[in-house]
């Protein structure tokens, strides 16, 4: 993790590709939600009950029909799309990190197939799909309840449902942490040249010993200090801004307000990034550990 830290602050580039890949695959949502009101009950009925009424008094109609099948193949295309090029961006930056001498890594991939990559990726997620779905059933129970029962109404519906059931919320993030840091392991080791169900269950073993487990903890310690600060920092500066342009509006208010938003802006995304880039490094040394083995050859055999 130390050579893994030299190297990438070394290296901003890698912080915009690291970066890149975290929000194509989703990480935009989580960075814009200090940004984003959250939806209110009313806000939720007044846009749901006409589709709800149609559907209830109408049935499944056949312009509703093609409207859903659309609506999920667009959906699935666009999925695999952000897929292919997640993966495009980890394997540019392992191919740097690899050939890199702060690494001293001493192999280079040799199977750069974008479908591999995103396929050992899908597969090392399919718990976190088992827990989405435990989860997506328990959030729907809890919002019954919370809608037959409502709690405070002084605190957003959202935070309501989940004090319902937050073990639900505690394990997909684990099964989200874990799935993550395996499929990177695999698509890595799979870069190597280890075959699919070699690159998987190796990655499995390193994820739950000591040193993955390890580097797991410090790296997304890492990762989630940044986020903090866009949560926290930039939101809070966001806040301020709409209330400048919703008072006084006086110009200097507002500029100093624009200022110190987009100063934590600009901060929590590079602060990320190299947080994000530290993590894809130190994930490349785990993964190939290539200076205990002495060759990548003597490597693929051993994970084979």
């Amino acid at each position: 993790m130390a050579a893994a830290l030299v190297a990438t602050l070394g290296r901003p580039a890698w912080w915009s590709m690291a970066l890149a890949g975290f929000l194509i695959r989703g990480g935009i949502i989580v960075v814009l939600l200090p940004l984003v009101a959250l939806p209110s009950l009313a806000a939720l009925t007044a846009a749901l009950s006409p589709t709800v009424s149609a559907l209830a008094f109408s049935g499944l109609t056949s312009g509703v029909a093609l409207t859903t099948a659309a609506i999920v193949v667009l959906g699935l295309a666009l999925l695999a799309g952000v897929g292919l090029a997640g993966a495009w961006l980890d394997l540019a930056q392992l191919r740097e990190a690899a050939a890199d001498e702060d690494m001293e890594l001493g192999w280079a991939p040799v199977r750069t197939a974008l479908r591999d990559a995103l396929a050992v990726r899908l597969a090392a997620h399919l718990p976190t799909l088992v827990a989405t779905a435990y989860t997506s059933f328990r959030l729907i129970g809890a919002t019954y309840d919370e809608l037959l029962a409502p709690g405070d109404t002084g605190v957003p519906l959202a935070l309501r449902i989940i004090d319902r059931a937050p073990e639900a919320l505690v394990l997909l993030l684990a099964a989200w942490l874990i799935g993550e840091a395996v499929g990177g392991l695999a698509a890595r080791s799979s870069a190597a040249g280890a075959p699919f169900r070699a690159a998987l269950t190796t990655s499995v073993r390193q994820v739950l010993g000591w040193r993955g487990l390890s580097t797991l903890a410090v790296t997304t310690a890492a990762v989630l200090t940044p986020l903090w600060l866009l949560a926290g920092v930039a939101g809070h500066a966001w806040q301020r801004l709409r209330d400048e342009l919703l008072g006084t509006a006086d110009p200097v208010l507002i500029g100093a307000a624009l200022l110190v938003f987009v100063s934590a802006w600009i901060l929590g995304l590079a602060s990320l990034g190299a947080a994000l880039a530290w993590r894809n490094a130190a994930w490349t040394a785990v993964a190939v550990p290539a200076r205990e083995e002495g060759t990548q050859a003597a490597l693929i055999v051993v994970e084979a």
